[in-house]
């Protein structure tokens, strides 16, 4: 490789390693006050108790988020983040959309916890949660009309606030309880006993609405629990 070329090589390489760097220390810094803010509330925790709990100065803190406002919204876009790209794919039946929604919440499940418990504390944090619920509602009505596309709004049946909105609660809650108390290594039977729990509800849902919707058009895809 010519020498200019490698020098050029070079000076691109360093400020790409030191963003990349930056980048890692913000996720970390992020991680920390996650798990401050679930101990403490969002309400009650300080940029003191976050900063002693990642091992640095406020100002380094500060320097990286210019208030705990702006450390609460990154913490929560960094989760919603997460949790659209579990769920960007259509579900393939009742446990795949379980299994997808579990590994996001698991890969930065502080997060996960206060946006689903501790949303009331923060206007930013009660939104995200609000528009969250917007889209698990889309996905189960989605559910509801599989394999046929849902009807638009104008034409939804009268009750269908109340066959989704408890189910959107169901699925969060259990959710959080299980990436707070749930063993990794029985998540097959986890994901297999939601799944049982979306198929009795659809099947219900459906008889409620009065919808056509054939059980066999979306596969129970988990296996039986040891």
């Amino acid at each position: 490789m010519p020498k200019a070329l490698a020098a050029a090589n070079d000076r691109t390489a360093g400020p790409r390693r030191r963003e990349a760097r930056e980048a890692a220390r913000r996720e970390s810094f992020m991680r920390v006050a996650a798990a401050v803010f679930r101990e403490h509330g969002l309400a009650g925790a300080t940029m003191e108790q976050v900063a002693a709990a990642a091992g640095v100065t406020k100002v380094v803190l500060y320097r990286r988020f210019p208030s705990k406002d702006a450390l609460i919204q990154a913490i929560v876009d960094e989760t919603i983040r997460l949790l659209r790209g579990g769920v960007a794919k259509p579900w393939t039946g009742y446990g795949a959309g379980i299994r997808k929604s579990l590994e996001a919440a698991r890969s930065f499940a502080d997060g996960y916890v206060l946006l689903i418990r501790y949303a009331d504390q923060h206007p930013y944090c009660h939104a995200a949660r609000a528009e969250h619920r917007k889209r698990s509602a889309k996905r189960l009505r989605a559910l509801l009309w599989n394999p046929e596309p849902a009807p638009p709004a104008s034409e939804w049946p009268p009750l269908i606030d109340l066959a989704v909105e408890p189910m959107i609660s169901f699925t969060n809650e259990a959710l959080v309880y299980w990436v707070e108390n749930g063993d990794p290594s029985r998540d097959g039977l986890f994901i297999h006993w939601c799944g049982q729990m979306l198929r009795a509800w659809r099947n219900n849902a459906a008889e409620l609405l009065n919808l056509d919707s054939p059980e066999h058009d979306w596969p129970f895809d988990t296996e039986a629990p040891p």
